[in-house]
């Protein structure tokens, strides 16, 4: 039975994997971490989804702040290819530090369903209108929806993690918290040796 699942969760069309992402995710994400990596589609719809994310942040901007619209046609394919970079280093983060935990890297699994993990994103867009059609309240249940689509979005990714590498949520924080550790430690060690060099420097 959980085979057949399996199999149906990966067959589905594009847009039936996205409304079960968005609305059943602990069961599609499971359905979707069998036994094997998950397949060429499965991880072409990830970056689709990346892609897809990463283009509509110029557009969300421009519909804030206003600019030229010629400008998109450069910001747009621009932001996508960030964002993709983004999704491949944060996956190759995630499983290097799991492997710690588990002894299991799971790069493509990862890649998958955090690629799908950026899916609530796609709602900044029409949540970006009410801005303009709404005014001051426009305002506030942007920020207020926009702070949801956040959470919404790094409970996936921690859900992606906890499913991939059968983890607790407890290693789960631990594995979302670590990189921004290492990053001050890494930050604070740049000081430190430069600090140390400046000593040597005769006065």
């Amino acid at each position: 039975m959980a085979a057949t699942a399996e199999m149906n969760a990966r067959a589905c069309g594009y847009l039936d994997l996205l409304y079960a992402v968005l609305f059943h995710p602990v069961r599609t994400f499971k359905e979707l971490t069998g036994e094997t990596e998950p397949d060429n589609r499965l991880l072409l719809y990830a970056l689709f989804s990346v892609i897809l994310v990463s283009a509509i942040a110029p557009v969300i901007r421009f519909i804030n702040v206003g600019g030229q619209p010629v400008n998109l046609l450069l910001f747009m394919p621009l932001s996508a290819l960030i964002g993709s970079l983004v999704w491949l280093l944060s996956g190759l983060v995630v499983a290097m530090l799991s492997y710690a935990f588990t002894e299991q890297t799971r790069f493509r699994t990862i890649l998958t369903l955090s690629g799908f993990a950026t899916l609530p994103w796609v709602f900044m867009g029409p949540i970006s209108l009410l801005k303009v059609g709404l005014g001051a309240v426009g305002v506030v249940l942007c920020a207020l929806f926009g702070l949801s689509v956040w959470l919404w979005s790094v409970l996936l990714f921690a859900l992606a993690i906890a499913v991939t590498y059968a983890m607790t949520a407890e290693r789960v924080l631990i594995v979302l918290v670590m990189p921004f550790v290492m990053t001050l430690i890494f930050i604070g060690w740049i000081f430190g040796f430069f600090g140390n060099i400046s000593n040597l420097v005769p006065h």
